[in-house]
């Protein structure tokens, strides 16, 4: 490796820091056992809970500025649909109903780099209009689509 490539490797390096130290996102589910609904089955729950939790924490790294943090605590998931009693066990189908809207119960705490509270909450977020912009929500295999969205437009 040349001198400039390293040189410049540490410049990069150097320029993208900052945007790591200003990440400062922590999310906690509380008792994931007990939500209303985070999915079917041991692997749904498992991979459900691990999207929601990554999806959190990129959205709210986008909102803050170097030094500030964000604490999330989840309460609650109740995910868009229900898995229908009438359907074959053993295969992911959710029924969207216009009554079965995506909803998540969640507390928050958003710090400055001193760590005093901008602003600190507890609400639960929903989309009771879900449907009406399913065109514009990516399937294709993106676990809780509906939720992501929900939650961006938070």
């Amino acid at each position: 490796m040349s001198t400039s490539t390293l040189l410049a490797s540490l410049g990069l390096l150097f320029v993208l820091m900052p945007l790591h130290a200003s990440a400062d996102v922590a999310v906690i589910l509380s008792k994931p056992e007990h939500f209303t609904d985070i999915g079917e089955g041991y692997g749904d729950i498992r991979r459900n809970t691990a999207a929601l939790e990554q999806h959190l924490k990129t959205q709210g790294a986008q909102c803050l500025r170097a030094g500030e943090k964000l604490e999330l605590q989840v309460f609650n998931v109740d995910l868009a649909g229900r898995d229908e009693w009438w359907y074959r066990p053993g295969h992911d189908l959710r029924v969207m109903r216009d009554i079965t809207w995506p909803k998540i119960d969640l507390g928050y705490a958003w710090r400055d780099a001193g760590g005093n509270v901008i602003s600190a909450g507890r609400e639960w977020v929903k989309d009771m209009n879900y449907l009406l912009h399913s065109a514009t929500v990516r399937h294709d295999r993106d676990p809780l689509p509906y939720e992501k969205a929900m939650l961006h437009e938070w």
